[in-house]
């Protein structure tokens, strides 16, 4: 009888756990049921495709879910998110979870289902959403949680960019337009060099009298004037689907010479008649995380001071008096270290940091104001952030490399 007992209570307890089995519980959090999203490409200049998986209780609440992790991986996934610090994470948090209550108001298409699953007794979908990245970086701007490019340029003014292919070739043009357009769409100024353009006279003596191994394409973007200059390299291959291009973009501050940053992007792979489609599309990949690394590095800048090159014309009686006057009268505009990068008898080059001061010509304004050495100093050209002056006193000027 024992045993009848206790066979007729494990049949109860074996029901009865039938019975309570746990209800499918929907997200209750505000924020997204999953963090699973990738970088698929970007579609355009404010546009982004993501590749975003949602989990539910049904395939419905499961693609809802898949739309708030498609904003969050914009906002703060891969390695190109909106929000870079924890300080402006934090910041976003009321804002976040507004965007997440309507992701619809970001999504500009969305796929059919790419996969489905049955995981922990609920559905797991992924999909492929392209995001208004343009409108959300607007809303954060707007609230103060990031700085525009606009609201940038006016408190310390936005940098003149000249951008060059780092090779010939039947794609080298697409490459540098597309660069240039999303600049321009994002408020920077850009310089569009013409064929056939050369690098300036004084640009290329200094460059010899310096001695170092000099980039031609510095050289043409100091005698341009641009505060940076960009390098794109591309390459087109065939896979086993289609075609794939892949650029490589380096960002170089134009005064000293040292590289801001660096980074590739690239196209899906896929049949096309013409590549130069898959070579803008690889350029609109690399071109947000070329965006964010110029910000980073002019704000930076800003604290710190823009950074100049002076060149420095003389004679070789005043030579070593006006060096010294020169060199002395920039310690006192600037709070970081002179950088000498050469010297002769009558002609000299220095890269100096100066705050307050936004151009060559204003540049030369106070420097002309601090020298005391012999002679007076005259501008010879001033173009973006390269000075070229004289002291003109006794003696014929000239540029002389020694």
């Amino acid at each position: 009888m024992k045993r009848f007992y206790a066979v007729l209570m494990a049949f109860v307890m074996v029901f009865a756990g039938c019975g309570s089995s746990s209800k499918c519980e929907v997200n209750k959090q505000q924020t997204p049921a999953l963090y699973e999203a990738s970088f698929v490409e970007s579609s355009g200049t404010g546009e982004m495709m993501i590749k975003a998986t949602g989990i539910g209780c049904s395939v419905e609440e499961a693609r809802e879910e898949a739309k708030k992790t498609a904003v969050w991986f914009v906002l703060e996934g891969g390695d190109k998110p909106i929000l870079k610090t924890q300080a402006e994470k934090t910041k976003a948090y009321g804002l976040e979870i507004q965007m997440y209550a309507n992701p619809v108001k970001y999504i500009r298409w969305i796929s059919d289902i790419k996969s489905k699953k049955q995981e922990g007794g609920k559905t797991k979908v992924t999909y492929l959403f392209k995001i208004d990245v343009a409108m959300i970086q607007q809303e954060l701007a707007a609230a103060e949680i990031i700085t525009s490019t606009e609201d940038l340029g006016e408190s310390i003014g936005l940098p003149t960019i000249s951008v060059f292919a780092d090779k010939g070739g039947d794609f080298a043009k697409t490459a540098v337009s597309a660069l240039q357009e999303y600049l321009q769409d994002n408020s920077f100024e850009v310089y569009k060099a013409a064929q056939g353009e050369v690098v300036n006279k004084i640009v290329a003596k200094m460059a010899a009298l310096e001695g170092a191994e000099t980039d031609p394409m510095h050289d043409m973007a100091l005698s341009f004037g641009t505060d940076i200059y960009a390098k794109v390299n591309y390459s087109a291959v065939n896979g086993s689907v289609g075609t794939k291009a892949s650029v490589a973009v380096e960002v170089f501050e134009t005064a000293t010479g040292k590289m801001l940053g660096t980074t590739t992007g690239y196209s899906a792979e896929r049949r096309v008649t013409d590549a130069n489609a898959l070579v803008q599309e690889a350029i609109n990949d690399a071109s947000a995380k070329v965006i964010s690394q110029i910000r980073k590095e002019w704000m930076e800048m800003s604290k710190k001071g823009k950074p100049f090159k002076l060149a420095v014309l003389s004679n070789s009686t005043d030579g070593a008096a006006v060096d010294e006057a020169v060199y002395g009268a920039l310690k006192g505009l600037s709070t970081m270290q002179i950088k000498r990068q050469a010297g002769g008898k009558s002609t000299f080059s220095y890269i100096v940091y100066l705050k307050d001061i936004p151009n060559a010509y204003e540049f030369f304004l106070a420097l002309k104001k601090a020298y005391s050495g012999p002679g007076q100093l005259e501008k010879v050209s001033d173009a973006g952030s390269f000075l070229v002056i004289k002291a003109a006193g006794n003696g014929e000027v000239e540029l002389v490399i020694e």
